[in-house]
């Protein structure tokens, strides 16, 4: 029999289901990528809820863009009430479904926990979360000797070299946010 873990293994979150939508059993997802063809190619979906470990296999029957979400037809979900139920859940794939990138692009999941360094070596903490503000994303640090939180721009300004494969970042420090002070002051 397979374990939960053996189930997720090579399988990569790429949205969550937040709503249901309309009558007939559509749900309403916000994506984890801004790679778009990842949602609008969705065939087969494992979806997992990871608070009540339950898990749902699915075929994906239509995908609609709705704003900054989609909207799913899933095979097995046929009313407004089955729908309900099903948020929370994340939608899974295969990484092998994923869409190649180029050498400069990554999905959350390859840097996500990644340990980052200043330029001089100093240890600054790991990547807990990755921030979406409209211009580029932002890679929450945290260090979790001292507590803090280091925000750093995914920008060619302050990224000097992104090693997915070793999940290690080395970035320029930005003087004004180590100093505690804003040069506009």
């Amino acid at each position: 029999m397979n374990s939960l873990s053996n189930l997720l293994d090579n399988k990569i979150s790429v949205a969550k289901i937040v709503n249901s939508h309309g009558v007939h059993g559509e749900v309403k997802i916000v994506p984890f990528t801004n790679v778009k063809d990842v949602i609008t190619n969705l065939e087969e979906v494992l979806l997992y809820n990871t608070s009540t470990r339950n898990f749902f296999f699915s075929k994906v029957l239509q995908v609609k863009p709705l704003n900054k979400f989609f909207v799913l037809n899933l095979r097995g979900i046929k009313d407004m009430d089955e729908a309900k139920k099903m948020i929370g859940y994340e939608v899974f794939i295969d990484k092998k479904d994923l869409p190649s990138l180029n050498s400069e692009e990554y999905y959350w999941y390859e840097i996500l926990d990644s340990e980052v360094y200043y330029e001089d070596g100093e240890y600054v903490g790991k990547v807990e979360e990755i921030i979406q503000t409209g211009a580029n994303d932002v890679i929450s640090i945290k260090n979790l000797e001292d507590d803090k939180e280091v925000l750093i721009p995914m920008t060619d300004h302050y990224i000097v070299e992104l090693k997915k494969e070793d999940k290690s970042i080395i970035v320029k420090k930005i003087e004004w946010y180590e100093n505690g002070t804003n040069q506009a002051d």
